[in-house]
């Protein structure tokens, strides 16, 4: 059933059904794996959240298919009524246009990587809410999550990343979605994370996905608007965090934030503004080289600003391998650990 389980987490993830780890019809058109298959993905009466109704469609339309090719005996297979029903009420539904559904902010379920391929893990879930179809939506590129990002998480998921913000004050510039943090509050025993990104409708949005993602107790995480380059500021929600030295993190998180060149001097300004006026002492970030002149550019920042620089050696799983976050490393994706060296202190 191992193959269920990566199945369902990647369909909550929302991938792309053409690279859904479908199991053959062999596997498909038993009885028992098509009960799972309803009871796991497509029973609406006990599922939430659940994928759009037009992803749902294309997704079981590819699975009965499958199975119809493998049925050989109509006496002894077939397709289960509840699957078959399924299918019935999603064609039937009244279809968007694509740019509505694009537009359209979609809940999506994450999930963790578990460890060392053991699927007996308690299951690690976040869920946020993106426009998958659009790269700019309200202006932003930040309303999907992005391959750095679910890097990131795969990385903090494993026990060397969980142990560097585990009981740390933590705070992650260009939050987007808010998939770091959340992951961060609810599952790595931070002891608060501080969400900033520079676009006030992400703010909201990841404001509106904390209760989606609370099972009790509140989460300790703070969504707040920063323009880099700025002061970071602490009224409002922030307040409470607030000590007699004013407002500080011992952890910084990053993913994806060095694409345009034009933008290094002022993340370089803010990542020395985090050691020396917030207390940082290492800034973990991921980056997909889609250029790698821009990230060049980036590093020669940090030398120059005299920031010692440690590639870690996480590498995320080939995408066939992967058990959760999935996404896609066709593109190199390297995280750095940043630090304020001996030299660079005052």
């Amino acid at each position: 059933m191992s193959d269920i389980h990566k199945l369902v987490a990647q369909y909550f993830q929302l991938v792309d059904p053409q690279h859904l780890a479908l199991p053959d019809g062999a596997v498909l058109v038993q009885p028992s794996v098509q009960t799972a298959l309803y009871e796991r993905m497509f029973n609406e009466s006990t599922l939430s959240p659940l994928p759009p109704a037009n992803y749902r469609e294309r997704v079981l339309k590819l699975i009965l298919s499958r199975m119809e090719n493998s049925l050989k005996d109509p006496e002894e297979d077939e397709i289960q009524d509840d699957l078959m029903n399924s299918w019935s009420s999603l064609v039937a539904q009244p279809k968007a246009s694509a740019l509505e559904q694009a537009q359209k902010l979609s809940h999506i379920k994450y999930i963790a990587p578990t460890s060392a391929g053991e699927l007996n893990d308690p299951e690690r879930s976040v869920i946020t809410s993106e426009s998958r179809g659009l790269i700019l939506s309200a202006g932003t590129t930040g309303f999907r999550t992005w391959e750095a990002a679910l890097h990131q998480a795969s990385f903090l998921a494993s026990a060397v990343g969980e142990a560097l913000v585990h009981g740390k004050r933590v705070l992650e510039l260009g939050a987007g979605t808010g998939l770091v943090s959340l992951f961060c509050a609810r599952y790595l025993g931070v002891q608060s994370v501080v969400a900033t990104d520079r676009e006030l409708a992400l703010i909201d949005n990841m404001r509106a996905c904390v209760s989606l993602n609370q099972s009790g107790a509140s989460l300790p995480i703070y969504p707040a608007v920063w323009e880099w380059g700025t002061p970071l500021d602490t009224t409002g929600d922030l307040a409470e965090l607030v000590s007699d030295a004013g407002l500080q993190f011992d952890v910084a998180l990053g993913a994806d934030l060095v694409y345009d060149a034009d933008l290094v001097p002022l993340l370089l300004k803010t990542v020395r503004d985090l050691f020396e006026n917030y207390g940082v002492e290492h800034f973990i970030i991921s980056a997909t080289l889609r250029n790698e002149d821009t990230f060049r550019t980036f590093l020669t920042g940090c030398e120059t600003n005299s920031f010692a620089v440690d590639m870690l050696p996480f590498e995320s799983a080939p995408t066939e391998d992967q058990t959760g976050f999935f996404h896609t490393t066709s593109i190199p994706i390297r995280t750095y650990c940043i630090s304020r060296s001996m030299s660079g202190a005052h």
